[in-house]
């Protein structure tokens, strides 16, 4: 007969083996665990074993559960955020405006200073043209938030808080775009599709305290899987050919 004290032990041994199959089998806080993931899963951008694995993690890990939480609240607070969108294209719809004549301009120079806080200016821009960077265009991006019932525009620094945010394109000069939200080694598609009037409400959620926010431009189609793949590994040196790139930072701060 094998003595109590030694079946305890070989029980406490089976249940430290089945412990960590178990977290083996979720992933831990490895790879699995990234908010990033979850928002590709929820777009349904993971599919075939990835998306399978992904489903599995989510049924047993608290932290994903939590991240799946977050994000399917941002989607319904930004669907219902009607007034977020109209400012962003009013703000847009102005700016284009064309330019006062200059005996008006004196009376329109606080309507002036107003619309000068919410110009969300694009930086990091170069691209992959075969004679070096390419400088010629106009194009930039644009970084809203909203702040309370406030809605304001995100400065090159990149600081923002836990509001919901846009990023838009504009004057764009190719046809073509994909946005993506870049963390580490990880990327998430915002938007990809025809860069006139191209924007992209979402919010950022997750443990990552900076990220990179990077619009891929191009005259020809883009596969946003592809330079999903490509900048998530490479960086902004792996978009393809003759495309254009605007990087600027996401910083996260207190707003």
């Amino acid at each position: 007969m094998r003595p109590q004290g030694a079946f305890r032990i070989a029980a406490g041994n089976r249940f430290a083996r089945r412990r960590r199959a178990v977290i083996a089998d979720l992933g831990g806080p490895g790879p699995a665990c990234s908010a990033l993931r979850v928002r590709r899963f929820v777009a349904g951008e993971l599919s075939g074993v990835e998306r399978e694995r992904m489903q599995a993690h989510l049924e047993g890990c608290a932290r994903c559960q939590e991240a799946l939480r977050e994000i399917e609240a941002e989607k319904a607070r930004v669907l219902r955020d009607v007034p977020f969108e109209r400012f962003a294209a009013g703000v847009a719809e102005k700016l284009a405006a064309p330019v006062v004549p200059r005996r008006a301009w004196r009376k329109f120079v606080p309507i002036a200073a107003a619309a000068a806080l919410l110009i969300g200016i694009g930086i990091g821009r170069s691209g992959r043209e075969g004679d070096g960077v390419r400088t010629k265009g106009g194009t930039s991006t644009r970084l809203y938030q909203k702040v309370g019932a406030e809605v304001i525009a995100v400065g090159p620094d990149g600081v923002v808080g836990t509001g919901p945010l846009q990023l838009e394109l504009a004057s764009p000069d190719r046809a073509q775009a994909v946005l993506l939200l870049v963390e580490g080694n990880d990327a998430s598609v915002l938007y990809a599709g025809p860069s006139q009037a191209a924007r992209a409400p979402f919010e950022w959620v997750g443990p990552a305290s900076s990220a990179t926010l990077v619009t891929v431009l191009s005259d020809q189609p883009l596969d946003a899987e592809s330079v999903r793949r490509a900048v998530a590994e490479h960086g902004t040196a792996g978009v393809p050919e003759g495309s254009e790139v605007i990087a600027r930072p996401l910083v996260r701060g207190k707003r």
